[in-house]
């Protein structure tokens, strides 16, 4: 029985420690907030946050959904993909380009990634 135990705890260390060492695989630990994709020849940080909150994003460089701008009968889901769409779309008419991995088909179909 003692025999089990030890075989499990081992196990668990070994798991454990494996997690914490990235043994499944990399992990990327220099992600950038969403606002950093997206690039304009000549803006600063300032005047590229200011455009950020003016065409709906957050104050802190990040996109959620707002509940009060939600059109009565739109689910959930289909007004946080409609906020986002606008807030792609109006970034890219203020002359931005998002500087993101547009390889995977969802992101294909973005307005960030060239989708209408």
């Amino acid at each position: 029985m003692r025999t089990v135990n030890l075989s499990w705890l081992l196990a668990c260390v070994l798991l454990v420690g494996c997690c914490t060492l990235e043994c499944v695989g990399p992990v990327d630990r220099n992600i950038k907030p969403y606002i950093e994709y997206w690039v304009k020849e000549g803006v600063t940080n300032e005047g590229r946050l200011r455009n950020w909150v003016a065409c709906g994003g957050d104050k802190d460089g990040s996109f959620s959904w707002k509940e009060i701008e939600r059109i009565s009968g739109e689910s959930n889901e289909q007004s946080s993909k409609r906020q986002d769409d606008n807030h792609q779309r109006c970034m890219i008419r203020a002359g931005y380009h998002y500087t993101g991995n547009c390889s995977s088909e969802y992101m294909k179909s973005q307005p960030l990634c060239g989708a209408l």
